[in-house]
């Protein structure tokens, strides 16, 4: 990988980092303090998944890192949009689906 290039990983990360500036809205500190702490959630995030095949089991872990890291946001970004993120999140995955669901459908005449 040629230096300054992204991993697709990386750049749905920053998409969605840009995503948030937005929609929280973050001022550029923020978002720099945010950085580090978002990718090291979607990397536990995705752990959980791999290591958890129990769909209770892994909901619970879901739940208990979505807590740590609330913890963790809300003295960067304040408890509302801490917990506005979580939301966001959501409508950030449900897009990205959706855009990925158009793309594998044919387009029809």
């Amino acid at each position: 990988m040629t230096f300054g290039q992204l991993n697709p990983t990386q750049k749905v990360h920053k998409v969605f980092l840009n995503y948030l500036k937005h929609k929280l809205p973050l001022t550029s500190q923020e978002s720099i303090q945010m950085r580090p702490l978002v990718a090291k959630y979607f990397l536990e995030l995705r752990n959980i998944s791999k290591k958890n095949f129990d769909p209770l089991l892994k909901e619970q872990k879901r739940i208990e890192l979505k807590i740590q890291y609330r913890n963790s946001f809300t003295p960067i970004i304040g408890q509302e949009r801490a917990n506005r993120f979580f939301v966001e999140e959501q409508v950030f995955r449900k897009k990205i689906r959706e855009e990925l669901k158009s793309r594998s459908q044919p387009e029809q005449e």
